[in-house]
């Protein structure tokens, strides 16, 4: 399989967003075996050594979690049905973790994987994630894939398998609000609305317009209650009208301190001339 292959399923794996949102949420309570956790600490100490080996083991071991809270069984090969999304989801999950660390940011994620690969394969029994399943996604890419999956994430808090589930309304309400702050941050990126990411939010908005019109209720919430994503127009002008705010404040913060500043030198100035 090559990398171009599966660079191009980068967002594979949001066609089964509920599997993946339920690995993250099973992982909280996945136990890493003793002997699997002794390679984490093995890895970490033998190759990052000097670079916080605290954290590396720490990725691991929530690397393996969701690796098992994916696959019980921990038997899977290139032939399981879910191969390519669990790959794409395992490499954005990576991509993330070391980007938010502080230690490991400008560590490549390949020779990270790479590294860890070599301790922990043969325990998790695995014969997936060659050198291609891998690989560093750009920053501007990786913050996109967040954007989704956090938008999926807070929608799965409103509705899950054909059923409202949040409570009570200002819970859902919150929820929707976060779908809505969310879904700004990622609208405001399609221009090029061809792109993989923006056929991706699309469908996410298809999905959440199609709840919000199909009338769902519980004892708390109606779904016709959903906030309504706004276009990438309305975005774009609250985004705009933010910025020119946010610098005509600057200016008249400037301006206030060249007046002080002004006010202080012409007062130095007059007191240094009474004194001569």
């Amino acid at each position: 399989m090559k990398y171009v292959l599966l660079k191009n399923f980068t967002y594979k794996f949001f066609e089964q967003i509920e599997r993946y949102i339920k690995a993250e949420k099973d992982a909280e309570n996945t136990v890493v075996p003793p002997d699997i956790s002794k390679e984490c600490i093995s890895f970490s100490e033998v190759i990052y050594q000097s670079t916080n080996p605290s954290i590396a083991k720490e990725i691991c071991e929530m690397f393996v979690k969701r690796y098992i809270s994916l696959n019980p069984s921990m038997i899977l090969s290139r032939s399981n049905t879910h191969y390519i999304e669990d790959c794409a989801f395992l490499n954005y999950w990576l991509n993330y973790e070391l980007n938010k660390s502080a230690f490991y940011k400008n560590i490549s994620v390949k020779i990270f994987y790479q590294g860890m690969e070599g301790y922990v394969q043969d325990k998790l029994n695995y014969l997936l994630l060659t050198n291609d399943e891998i690989f560093d996604i750009n920053k501007d890419e990786l913050d996109k894939i967040h954007i989704l999956f956090n938008l999926y994430t807070d929608y799965h808090k409103i509705y899950s398998k054909g059923e409202l589930i949040c409570a009570p309304k200002n819970i859902c309400l919150d929820f929707s609000n976060k779908c809505v702050q969310e879904y700004k941050k990622g609208i405001i990126k399609c221009q090029n609305k061809e792109s993989d990411f923006c056929k991706a939010i699309a469908k996410f908005k298809s999905t959440y317009e199609t709840l919000k019109e199909n009338n769902k209720s519980n004892n708390h919430f109606n779904s016709k209650e959903l906030i309504p994503l706004p276009s990438y127009e309305q975005t774009s002008e609250e985004f705009l009208s933010l910025f020119n705010r946010r610098k005509n404040i600057a200016i008249a913060t400037i301006s206030i301190i060249c007046s002080i500043f002004g006010t202080i030198l012409i007062l130095f100035y007059l007191y240094k001339v009474q004194i001569n």
